[in-house]
């Protein structure tokens, strides 16, 4: 199953990249590599079992405990 992860992720990098890079936008090629490179590794960790944490979580210790807003205590 991992295998057709990783097929599949680089059949859409090669419908990505060469007009990026024939038209030598190298910053957009840098920021979808890096993108490409989070998702395959999320893809193929939950293919594996991994469990992975919830994105809300961290959103919202960012969101209370670091900027501190939410609605205010009764």
């Amino acid at each position: 199953m991992i295998i057709l992860v990783i097929l599949v992720f680089a059949l859409l990098a090669l419908s990505d990249f060469p007009p990026l890079i024939r038209d030598k936008k190298w910053y957009e090629v840098i920021v979808l590599s890096a993108l490409y490179l989070l998702v395959v590794t999320l893809a193929s960790l939950q293919t594996l079992g991994v469990t992975l944490p919830s994105p809300v979580k961290g959103a919202q210790t960012l969101i209370v405990d670091v900027l501190k807003l939410g609605y205010p205590a009764p």
